[in-house]
């Protein structure tokens, strides 16, 4: 049975004239109408893999029928440049890299990067998963690798087309982007201020001596007065000492 289907361009649209459903293989979503259902089982060939599955009246917990593969093939995406591929073909189509020596070379020598792309790999199997995505994303931002995941949502989208989880997981992490870049450059001027209030200069550690001795000399001046019309000379050297620790230094100037 031939039925003619249209991408769709978002999901907010509900419609119960609508039948919502993805491509088993490679996750790209369509609609088309309820009336799909009338008489045999609704067979598709997807745009974008160029391979065939069924449709059923069954919805998982999104409102999407779902979908079964007319054949054991599955659609994994390439290690290196995220190219849906048959999951039993090792050589990628689209860039040539053998994904069985390319993911040994990455276990080797980048075993942060694999795991994340073995992550990547459960995301594809479970798309519509939220959970899947978050643990994806969490694992991504604690090793500093948002980049990766938003590149990788990129990659997925520019491959299946328009699709409203791969918008809306890439605002997610480009606020989690925002919130990142907020917090370095916090703590960058935080070390800032801290190193430009403890790193003085040998003027400065010269006046700041003299106030500290100006200090000492008044102290024990009031409590062995020896030279009790001296204090007030005493506290103006002093206070002129600390204040020529600042004016001394031109990395506190704004």
């Amino acid at each position: 049975m031939e039925v003619d289907i249209k991408q769709s361009e978002s999901l907010s649209s509900e419609s119960a004239q609508e039948v919502r459903f993805r491509c088993p293989h490679c996750q790209k979503l369509y609609c088309t109408n309820s009336n799909v259902f009338d008489g045999e089982t609704p067979v598709f060939d997807c745009m974008a893999c160029h391979k065939n599955f069924k449709l059923t009246q069954n919805r998982n917990e999104f409102g999407l029928y779902q979908a079964q593969s007319m054949s054991d093939m599955l659609m994994v995406c390439c290690p290196k440049c995220s190219f849906l591929k048959p999951q039993k073909m090792d050589e990628c189509p689209s860039c040539g890299v053998l994904a069985s020596k390319y993911e040994a070379i990455q276990k080797t020598e980048s075993p942060s990067l694999f795991e994340l792309n073995q992550q990547w790999q459960k995301v594809i199997s479970a798309f519509e998963n939220d959970q899947v995505h978050q643990n994806f994303i969490g694992a991504c931002q604690r090793k500093m690798a948002l980049n990766f995941a938003f590149k990788k949502y990129s990659d997925l989208k520019q491959t299946v087309g328009f699709d409203t989880l791969c918008e809306k997981y890439m605002k997610q992490i480009e606020v989690r982007l925002g919130q990142q870049l907020q917090q370095d450059q916090q703590s960058a001027n935080e070390t800032k201020v801290e190193k430009r209030y403890w790193n003085l200069t040998q003027t400065q550690w010269i006046f700041l001596a003299s106030g500290l001795a100006g200090t000492s000399l008044l102290l024990f001046n009031k409590v062995h007065p020896l030279f009790p019309n001296l204090n007030g000379l005493i506290v103006a050297m002093t206070l002129l000492s600390f204040g020529l620790v600042f004016v001394a230094s031109d990395k506190l100037l704004p």
